[in-house]
């Protein structure tokens, strides 16, 4: 039985191998519905490849992805633990396909929080804003999270439903947690890990025309 109906034509946003969706009655969340394959372009870079020949590791990546979510949640259970990615909610049957619940980072209208890049894109980027850029990332790594996939579209700003009220302003990772390379050298060793993220930092720098301080971890308008 389809436990969810989603409207094609109600798809808010699209990532390399996922489409996301408004949840059709519970506005605190999304739904991710993996694309189907003759939907994903062509590239033949080495995750390009993999997709195309070994379809089955777009499951991994998600399987990565909840993994890491319950790693991280499992070794933080207080009441105060304040993740700095999107909390994960399970899975559900659409009319699409499977359906992977998450939260919705919102604006306090309602709709949909912007992303980093757009931010970037229309100018929008403030000071508080990076701020707040800069607690979330500063968070990743406090809590060792591994995050493969820092890039400008997957931070957006915006406020959480907690029991039905709206909690502060924050920037969210709402996607990219996971080691999901093929050779996990994030999962080695805690090291490893903070260089993969320094690394990251340094490319969400460069593309957003920020510049990365690896030895304060922070990123600041370049001058």
């Amino acid at each position: 039985m389809i436990g969810i109906t989603l409207n094609k034509e109600e798809k808010v946003t699209s990532g390399g191998q996922r489409d996301v969706y408004l949840h059709p009655y519970d506005s605190t969340k999304l739904v991710k519905v993996l694309k189907p394959s003759q939907d994903i372009p062509r590239r033949y870079n080495f995750n390009g490849l993999a997709t195309r020949f070994f379809p089955s590791t777009r499951i991994r990546q998600i399987r990565k992805e909840y993994q890491e979510y319950l790693r991280v949640c499992l070794n933080h259970p207080s009441a105060e633990f304040n993740a700095p990615f999107s909390h994960m909610h399970g899975f559900a049957a659409t009319n699409l396909g499977l359906g992977c619940l998450t939260e919705r980072v919102m604006a306090p209208d309602g709709t949909l929080g912007k992303t980093l890049g757009e931010k970037v894109r229309t100018g929008d980027f403030t000071d508080a804003d990076l701020d707040l850029l800069n607690d979330c990332i500063g968070r990743i790594y406090d809590y060792e999270i591994r995050a493969s996939d820092l890039n400008a579209n997957n931070f957006v700003f915006g406020q959480r439903s907690n029991d039905q009220t709206l909690g502060p302003v924050e920037c969210v990772l709402v996607d990219g947690i996971g080691d999901i390379h093929a050779i996990p050298t994030r999962s080695m060793a805690r090291w490893s890990n903070r260089l993969g993220l320094n690394d990251s930092c340094a490319r969400l720098a460069r593309n957003t025309h920020l510049h990365w301080d690896n030895r304060q971890r922070k990123l600041a308008r370049s001058t």
